[in-house]
């Protein structure tokens, strides 16, 4: 399990004071689609609030334990090849023009 999703259920027919059940599901790292479906789903009623997910999806972000990154491989002398640079685009090593400076933008 490495998704859960949490969320309120308010218990009490509808007009009296809410009492609120806490709720929990947990998917695996392959299930991402299905924990944000059902997020929907639990939003879209008014019995639920508070809902929200939380993650730790180990192959989303760099191996455990990197602490430095030298000449591209770890401490331990593995390749490491991963950057955060290159879930949003091109990454660094790739690209064909360095990064634009704000100061050299057009305003």
């Amino acid at each position: 399990m490495s998704i859960v999703v949490y969320y309120l259920q308010n218990t009490c027919p509808e007009g009296e004071e809410p009492a609120w059940l806490p709720h929990c599901l947990p998917y695996t790292d392959a299930q991402m689609s299905e924990a944000l479906a059902q997020c929907q789903r639990l939003r879209a009623d008014p019995r639920h609030a508070h809902v929200t997910i939380s993650s730790e999806l180990r192959d989303m972000v760099g191996p455990v334990g990197v602490a430095a990154v030298e000449d591209g491989c770890t401490p331990d002398g593995e390749r490491y090849d991963w950057s955060k640079a290159g879930r949003a685009g091109a990454s660094r090593k790739n690209a064909q023009q360095p990064p634009v400076q704000r100061k050299d933008m057009d305003t």
